[in-house]
């Protein structure tokens, strides 16, 4: 531990148990079932659950990507929308925003396409050989950025 951080309290369980209580909520999606899950998806030409996500990602694109195994152009449209997708892939509150508005839930299923978790399965399995981007010229102009939040993050 960092020494300066000597004098903070210490947790009185082992790290198996800190481990245990501080898992995902939902089990991730194996490529089977993200397979089927994203066969699911009716691919929408004016998606709402890409208009009811507050970062704009393609979730229809990024999706097709998934049920065809182009995982990688998956991940890369979901960060070229949001740089910090696999953090909230894990609290979006899906169930609320994109899930609600997928048409899905006004068939005989009434079930949604599980974007959060397709969204999660196609940024934790990329494999990028490099930065998946590239750095702007230099403007040479200041910009301050207050907070740390991931709009914050994402400056």
């Amino acid at each position: 531990m960092i020494e300066s951080l000597q004098h903070l309290p210490h947790p009185g369980c082992g790290k198996a148990a800190l481990e245990q209580r501080f898992t995902d909520l939902a089990p991730p999606l194996s490529a089977r079932q993200a397979a089927i899950e994203s066969a699911r998806c009716l691919y929408c030409y004016d998606a709402p659950c890409t208009r009811a996500c507050p970062t704009e990602i393609p979730i229809a694109s990024f999706i097709s990507n998934i049920a065809s195994g182009n995982i990688n152009g998956a991940a890369h449209s979901i960060l070229q929308a949001n740089i910090l997708g696999a953090s909230c892939a894990r609290v979006c509150p899906t169930e609320e925003l994109c899930e609600q508005a997928c048409v899905r839930n006004h068939d005989e299923e009434q079930q949604p396409v599980l974007i959060g978790l397709l969204q999660r399965y196609a940024l934790d399995h990329a494999q990028f050989p490099e930065h998946p981007f590239t750095r702007a010229a230099s403007t040479h102009q200041r910009v301050a950025v207050v907070g740390a939040g991931p709009a914050g993050l994402s400056c």
